[in-house]
């Protein structure tokens, strides 16, 4: 007994009493760990998109390998761990009304992992060829009807559990779904370690390449070991300082970003957050003690705070370009700065006029706003634009990469740095396209707010009609919201490594006449325009307040229907055979004949 009142003393002293620090430690651990593997994994896709535009090798050329026994062992050890986890938990599962929002979880988790499986040996079975009569059986099956059954059995499902609710056989539904799920759930697991090391059991050697991520890994080690050099003449201190005034403080602004809503914690009789309390739901929709924001710093200027760090990055350019002793850097320098600084001057104004609006610099307040009435690309469509590119502009990215523009200054700024140092500066501009699409996701895509999504759980609500109401696991509620956020910002930053890949890049003066005399003009008509909309909606009667409300409840909705579009596309995308031209070509003449011939004549070469 002694060894178990010593743990619970030590849980309740780290859970209870120094709750506050520990979740401290906890956001800052998860978000730093967080945005720097985004940062790593938008490294690597953008190696691969240059490698597919580009015509040159990809980052999937660095491997490791392992014994054949220890990659089985490895693939089956973690899904039994996992096994019995879920059969655990299963069995101790909730009773009453919580077990039937558990039994829908459970029941389509169970169906979408079956034939996700599935799927996933089919493209293996159709890559390497079939070995096993089983490989035989799934290859004629094919992986479309297997997407198929499953969006089906989805389908199937849900519809059932809607039509059955609340009546005798919806219980019996409802046991059957919470069983059956996390059986389907056991099942698939085992089905995909089981077969994983069946199917690598006569390989000497098993290679993990990880789909090209392993090249960005060898990448960071190889720039550790890499010579330190300093320039003669150069000033050691400064030179030294500028990639940390330039690092550090793009990863600092993460602080003030919120990831998710508010976790609902009990209290203990002192008022301290109990860690181990935490809500099963929240049917009224607000925390009245034991809030914890997942949001590192909520501060009052949270959004001045992340200009104000994001600035300092001018400073560590600047300084780079100054110390290095060089002329070239000089340039780059210069460059950095006058860039930076005339497209941050467009970046404020663009968001006085969602700030007017808002009411807040707090940044999970514009959050609450705006999954209260309507997203704010909605109500300031022309200041996300103009943010999207003033924000492409400010971190220095092709086609803005005049500041380290090659063919004119070599490499700029950063020309005299090796190892750690220029891999400070190279990683501090992904991390600032990262940071930018952070605070582009909360400002104008409702940050962790998904639409008709609550607190209490999912209501589709529309002009004071309640159309569908479902209760859903405090839990549930935020790892979808912080699922939606990443969504959104791999999203934007997907978009601006499209721009990167699409677009040459502009000569200087071009670069300083499309903030100056272009952005920055817009920006303020902007500004003007929304003044007058707060006026006249202002003075707008009772029914054109109303009106507005269904608006934002309509733009909801828009969100809704083109997401589920998105989705339906996408597979519809992935399961459409390619259509392939097929054609025997043995010179660039009939090469071109094939095609079209030129657009002139035919080619008679």
């Amino acid at each position: 007994m002694k060894p178990s009142g010593t743990l619970d003393q030590l849980a309740t002293f780290f859970l209870v009493t120094h709750s506050d620090l520990v979740l401290i430690l906890l956001k800052v651990l998860l978000v730093v760990l967080m945005m720097m593997n985004i940062a790593v994994l938008l490294t690597w896709a953008d190696r691969r998109q240059g490698a597919m535009i580009q015509d040159r090798i990809g980052p999937n050329r660095a491997v490791i390998w392992f014994p054949t026994s220890f990659a089985q062992g490895a693939l089956v050890v973690p899904a039994l761990g996992t096994m019995a986890l879920i059969f655990w938990l299963a069995f101790n599962g909730p009773q009453g009304p919580a077990r039937t929002t558990w039994a829908i979880l459970l029941s389509q988790a169970g169906i979408f992992l079956t034939w996700f499986t599935g799927l996933v040996i089919a493209g293996r079975v159709s890559k390497r060829g079939a070995r096993t009569k089983f490989d035989l059986w799934i290859q004629s099956v094919g992986g479309r009807r297997i997407v198929y059954f499953g969006l089906g059995a989805h389908a199937l499902a849900f519809l059932a559990a809607s039509a059955l609710r609340g009546t005798a056989l919806g219980l019996l539904l409802r046991d059957g779904g919470y069983g059956g799920g996390a059986g389907l759930l056991i099942f698939a697991i085992g089905w995909g370690a089981g077969y994983a090391a069946y199917s690598i059991r006569r390989e000497k050697r098993v290679g993990i390449r990880a789909i090209g991520l392993l090249h960005a890994a060898a990448d960071g080690l190889k720039t550790i070991w890499k010579e330190d050099f300093i320039p003669p003449g150069a000033d050691r201190f400064l030179h030294s300082l500028a990639p940390l005034i330039s690092f550090f403080p793009a990863l600092a602004v993460f602080a003030v970003i919120p990831f998710g809503d508010t976790l609902c914690f009990g209290t203990d009789a002192a008022g301290h957050i109990d860690l181990r309390k935490l809500f099963a739901n929240v049917p009224a929709g607000v925390c009245t003690s034991g809030a914890a924001p997942i949001q590192i710093a909520n501060l009052n200027v949270g959004l001045l705070f992340f200009f104000a760090l994001a600035g300092t990055g001018i400073v560590g350019a600047a300084l780079a370009g100054w110390a290095s002793n060089n002329k070239y850097s000089l340039l780059g320098g210069l460059r950095a700065a006058s860039q930076m600084v005339s497209y941050e001057v467009t970046m404020g104004l663009t968001l006085i006029g969602a700030l007017m609006i808002y009411g807040t610099l707090e940044l999970d307040r514009i959050v609450l706003w705006q999954s209260q009435h309507a997203w704010g690309i909605f109500v300031q469509p022309l200041a996300f634009f103009l943010f999207f590119a003033a924000a492409v502009a400010e971190s220095k990215r092709i086609p803005f990469d005049l500041p380290e523009g090659e063919s004119e200054i070599v490499a700029g700024y950063f020309t005299e740095y090796a190892g750690m140092k220029f891999a400070m500066f190279f990683f501090s501009e992904y991390i600032a396209v990262v940071s930018s699409s952070a605070l582009m996701a909360t400002l104008f895509l409702g940050g962790w707010h998904l639409p008709f999504l609550e607190r209490s759980g999912l209501q589709i609500e529309i002009g004071g009609n309640m159309l569908f109401q479902q209760a859903l696991p405090h839990g549930l509620v935020i790892v979808l919201g912080v699922l939606a956020f990443l969504a959104k910002l791999i999203g934007l930053c997907w978009l601006q490594l499209m721009i990167r890949w699409t677009l040459p890049r502009f000569r200087y003066d071009q670069l300083m006449r499309l903030g100056w005399r272009k952005l920055l003009p817009v920006s303020l008509v902007n500004i003007l325009a929304t003044g007058l909309l707060i006026l006249l909606v202002g003075s707008a009667a009772g029914p054109a307040q109303r009106l507005l409300g269904v608006a934002g409840e309509l733009s909801m909705a828009l969100v809704a229907l083109l997401g589920l579009a998105a989705f339906v596309w996408l597979f519809v995308f992935l399961l459409t055979p390619p259509n392939k031209r097929k054609f025997l070509a043995t010179t660039s003449a009939q090469f071109a004949a094939a095609l079209g011939g030129t657009r002139a004549s035919r080619m008679g070469a």
